[in-house]
């Protein structure tokens, strides 16, 4: 293939060639320039020390006629110093002097110079002893005659050396023409290579890259049937034709399969916007709409998130199938109620949101967020089996609760957050206080490890009492957050944050050893209850670990009193019962806490081997006067009962005044504990409270609701 790069390359290297001999035609003239210059400077100069002889020899003719005259010694001087600088002078023009002619009337000057200055010595002695002898005027005559001689070769010295100079002035002035007609001739050529170069650029490359560029642009703006010459040129031309061709074609071929490809795109930004499992709009979908719904601040909205109470047991016990499929009943429900909420959308598990405009202020969004709890309550027959779910639900304002999609998430999050811990709420409005508990979440988040490290996270100690006697029989470990800027922590601000990062078993076992070493001085008849979470009866070496522990404290394993919630039971129940049989064998009591808050049933009573129930606080508060029988009585009657016929002892938690401790005791209660008998105390005080028998404990009796025991 023939080279446009080549072509110019050739080109480039012919001037350059060009350039080189004029150049080095240049710098040869320069030279001789130079060198002639330097020959017409020596002339110049030559010259003017054979005129400055000749004067000086006329000066010397007239001090020898004044020595004549007047035979002194400064006139003798005068003329001892003229032959000692023509002498001088005589030997610079003999230096000077080049050209080989020069050099011979140079020769012949100095010979008679020196016929000269031999008499001319010779007359000054004479003269200046007796200046008008014979002899004196003898050689007079002689100097007269070397005179005559010197004049007639000075004037020839002269006349040569004038050529000299001419010649050399002439081959001077002729090198310089040369010179710059030789930098005109340069001058020419590159002019004309340049004029050459342009037209082959012009005519080779630039008009054919135009009308590719043309084609080009016609083919940017959708014209594929553009047509460009210059395809048959074997050089990089040709080549780019070619290409161009090429690409036309898969520009062709392109623009069908972009084609096929929007077709794709379109359907998986559908995918993409909705939620694949429901066919609702996912959280990306939900977050465009809120943004939309957000714009005006004067045409407010709300939002709802709706988190699923009850599901996670419906995947457990039932399977993620049957999960799913409570997921698109949900779906279906909100789906033909879609007029009355406004965007509802599923933005993952078990959760979903809503958009809805608010005409009426946060009343009408309250009651729109209980009639999607209803429709959620609703039972759902699957599988020949009837579900039930709940709905707790989180709701945030626009404007004032938040500008934009992200503040109102986050604020309906929170409210979602305080709803889950409150009991019975299932809808709850944002609060700006909020704010406040989730930075306490986060200070407790970040700081709760180190202060595991630092055993800032004690033990406390509330008393167990005996119903009937009031009698001290143990004490529930309880742990408090000694922080040292923030004081006294309660478990509920820092508990479940310990479990979520896994830091709740090494906690226990922290405060589980502290609890052993405080009761070495107690009676040996009191018990410890210490308290396990749902995540830590999967772990298979913690019955190992609290063996250890009482061993190396001292402490009896008859002494312990384990105590887990309902809620375990439902998490990993074949993992539960070998964990809590393993502690029965070691000989500890194990409690069922929170009794009639959960799910427990009578088989896993049984089952399990329970030794004791604990009946929860939100029933024993509901306990009624005496001469009451509501509702409150009769659930604590029949939890007691129902303790009773299984062989199981019951404790009554939050007992808080007489009346209830006197019920509680007719209905055969065996312990209780509350703020009646004591609030939970440090271990020197739960020491002193055992050891100094100073603490005065009510009783039941006949006499009366409650009487005082001390012990």
């Amino acid at each position: 293939m023939k080279s446009i790069g080549t072509a110019l390359l050739r080109v480039q290297i012919l001037g350059l060639i060009l350039y080189g001999l004029v150049t080095c035609g240049v710098l040869s003239a320069l030279y001789m320039s130079r060198v002639a210059g330097n020959q017409h400077d020596r002339q110049l100069r030559s010259l003017v020390t054979a005129e400055e002889i000749a004067d000086r020899l006329s000066e010397q003719r007239v001090v020898e006629d004044e020595l004549v005259l007047a035979s002194n010694a400064k006139n003798a001087a005068i003329v001892g110093y003229n032959i000692s600088a023509l002498d001088a002078k005589i030997a610079t023009l003999k230096d000077l002097a080049e050209w080989p002619s020069a050099r011979a009337d140079v020769a012949a000057f100095e010979r008679s110079w020196g016929r000269y200055a031999l008499n001319a010595r010779q007359w000054m002695a004479i003269v200046q002893r007796a200046p008008r002898s014979q002899q004196a005027i003898v050689y007079r005559d002689r100097l007269k005659v070397a005179h005559r001689s010197l004049n007639a070769y000075s004037d020839a010295l002269i006349g040569t050396l004038a050529g000299y100079s001419a010649v050399m002035d002439a081959k001077a002035r002729f090198i310089g023409d040369m010179i710059v007609l030789t930098l005109f001739t340069l001058a020419l050529l590159g002019a004309a290579l340049r004029l050459l170069l342009l037209r082959y650029v012009r005519e080779r490359v630039v008009r054919p890259l135009t009308g590719i560029t043309r084609s080009l642009s016609d083919l940017a703006a959708g014209d594929l049937d553009v047509v460009v010459s210059g395809g048959e040129r074997e050089d990089e031309v040709g080549a780019l034709v070619r290409a161009l061709e090429i690409f036309r074609r898969r520009a062709r071929e392109l623009e069908v399969a972009h084609r096929e490809t929007r077709e794709a795109q379109a359907h998986a930004d559908s995918l993409a916007r909705n939620d694949i499992l429901t066919g609702l709009p996912n959280r990306r979908q939900f977050v465009d709409s809120l943004m939309r719904a957000t714009q005006d601040p004067a045409s407010p909205c709300a939002v709802l998130l709706i988190d699923l109470k009850r599901f996670k047991p419906i995947n457990e016990m039932h399977g993620y199938e049957i999960g799913d499929m409570v997921l698109c009943e949900l779906a279906d429900r909100f789906v033909r109620h879609r007029n009355d909420f406004g965007v509802i959308a599923r933005l993952g598990g078990d959760e979903f949101a809503v958009v809805v405009p608010m005409h009426d202020g946060a009343d009408s969004v309250i009651q729109t967020g209980q009639r999607i709890r209803d429709i959620v309550l609703k039972p759902i027959d699957l599988a020949g089996s009837r579900l039930e779910v709940g709905a707790t639900i989180g709701i945030a304002l626009y404007p004032q609760d938040g500008s934009n999609p992200s503040a109102l998430l986050r604020a309906a999050g929170l409210a979602l957050y305080r709803a889950k811990r409150e009991t019975g709420a299932s809808c709850q409005l944002f609060d700006p206080s909020m704010h406040d508990l989730a930075e306490q979440r986060a200070f407790i988040d970040a700081d709760l490890r180190r202060a595991i490290a630092d055993g800032e996270i004690r033990p406390y100690y509330q008393p167990l009492v005996g119903i009937e006697h009031g009698e001290v029989v143990g004490f529930e470990i309880l742990a408090r957050w000694h922080h040292p800027t923030r004081g006294i922590i309660m478990p509920d601000k820092f508990i479940a944050a310990a479990d979520e990062r896994g830091l709740l078993t090494d906690m226990t076992y922290q405060i589980f050893r502290r609890a052993c070493e405080d009761a070495r001085p107690w009676p040996s008849n009191l018990s410890l209850s210490l308290n396990l979470a749902p995540s830590q009866l999967s772990d298979p070496l913690l019955a190992v670990r609290l063996k250890a522990i009482l061993e190396q404290t001292g402490i009896a394993p008859e002494r312990i009193e384990i105590e887990v919630t309902e809620n375990a039971l439902i998490t990993d129940l074949d993992a539960t019962k070998t964990l809590l049989l393993a502690l029965r064998d070691l000989g500890m009591t194990i409690s069922l806490d929170d009794f009639g808050t959960g799910y427990a049933s009578l088989y896993q009573l049984r089952d399990l081997k329970f030794d004791k129930i604990k009946i929860d606080r939100s029933f024993v508060e509901r306990i009624e006067r005496l001469e009451q029988e509501g509702e409150g009585n009769i659930l604590v009657r029949a939890m007691i009962s129902l303790g009773k016929s299984l062989g199981l002892s019951t404790t009554a938690e939050g007992i808080q005044d007489p009346e209830q401790l006197a019920h509680l005791a007719d209905w055969g209660c065996d312990f209780g504990q509350g703020y009646l008998f004591g609030k939970a105390m440090t271990a020197v005080q739960a020491t002193q409270f055992v050891v100094s028998n100073a603490a005065t404990l009510p009783r039941h009796s006949a006499s009366g609701p409650a009487s005082a025991v001390v012990r």
